[in-house]
């Protein structure tokens, strides 16, 4: 359900910029840039997707000039990128009178209709499908509350399409823009940033400004909360792939189906993990020693 265009609108231009040679990177620029036409030919035409198509375009570039001038790892870079593009976009939008007001209310009005017409199919199936029916009914209902973190939806959705893009592009190019090497259990992020969620959190409880311009402070703070939430849960996950190589193949499955069946307190737990890891630095505690000896 992630706008396709945040994996492929990058993929493209790294590739179009890096003067592809092989018949690789040719094939899969062709691929890309097919799905790419398809993607936007395909997407509506309403306020929202138009949104969505110019964030992306915006998104690719403020990441491949990021690339370009200063080259480095991906996190920090897909986040200057998102910032860059949400920035552009809401200018850009602001200055033909579309501000986020009216984008929000177009995703409101898709979502509403994407939830209605799976109650409907699920309707279609009788009896049987009467409980996904009730709960795509209720999400119809839940629009307008659902919209109001779209910005958070579409930040994460951005920064995993560029995690992706840049994974395919360096798989594929001959010669890429830079060589970024490291695998998912590495991801880290600056510690300082552990006082995003803590102000977030204050402007919700306490009792401050209701809007800046046009923008809810506390739709705002609930977006970066939302977002610094599953920033924290993705770094406990690094955290417990780390650790799990480590155990044996049978105890990681149990724990993965365990944490299936109770994903919630997974997902708490991993966050909570990820959160500790910016005091504790669990993965340095946990690697051996460097001569291979015993750690004094």
């Amino acid at each position: 359900m992630a706008p396709r265009v945040y994996l492929l609108f990058p993929l493209v231009l790294l590739l179009g910029v890096s003067r592809p040679a092989s018949r690789r990177e040719w094939l899969t620029l062709a691929v890309a840039g097919a799905l790419l036409v398809v993607s936007l030919v395909g997407g509506g035409g309403d306020l929202f997707a138009q949104f969505v198509r110019a964030t992306g375009a915006f998104l690719a570039g403020a990441f491949t000039v990021a690339m370009l001038v200063r080259p480095g790892p991906v996190f920090p870079r897909a986040l200057l990128a998102v910032a860059v593009a949400g920035l552009v976009a809401y200018l850009w939008g602001a200055s033909f009178g579309a501000g986020w007001p009216a984008v929000q209310s177009a995703a409101a009005s898709q979502t509403r209709g994407f939830f209605a017409a799976q109650a409907s199919a699920a309707a279609a199936q009788g009896s049987a499908g009467d409980p996904a029916r009730q709960m795509f009914a209720g999400l119809a209902q839940r629009a307008d509350a659902v919209a109001t973190l779209f910005p958070a939806i579409l930040t994460l959705a951005a920064i995993a399409g560029l995690a992706l893009a840049w994974r395919i592009y360096a798989e594929v190019a001959t010669h890429p823009l830079a060589l970024t090497g490291g695998s998912f259990a590495t991801f880290r992020f600056g510690d300082q940033l552990v006082w995003i969620p803590v102000l977030a959190l204050a402007v919700l409880v306490l009792p401050v400004g209701d809007r800046v311009g046009d923008l809810s402070l506390e739709a705002l703070a609930r977006n970066v909360l939302l977002v610094s939430v599953a920033l924290y849960t993705a770094r406990g996950l690094a955290v417990f792939w780390t650790v799990a190589r480590a155990a044996p193949r049978a105890i990681v499955l149990v724990l993965t189906l365990v944490a299936i069946v109770l994903s919630p307190f997974a997902v708490s737990g991993l966050a909570l993990l990820g959160l500790a890891d910016s005091w504790v630095d669990f993965r340095r505690r946990a690697a051996p020693p460097p001569t291979g000896g015993v750690n004094r």
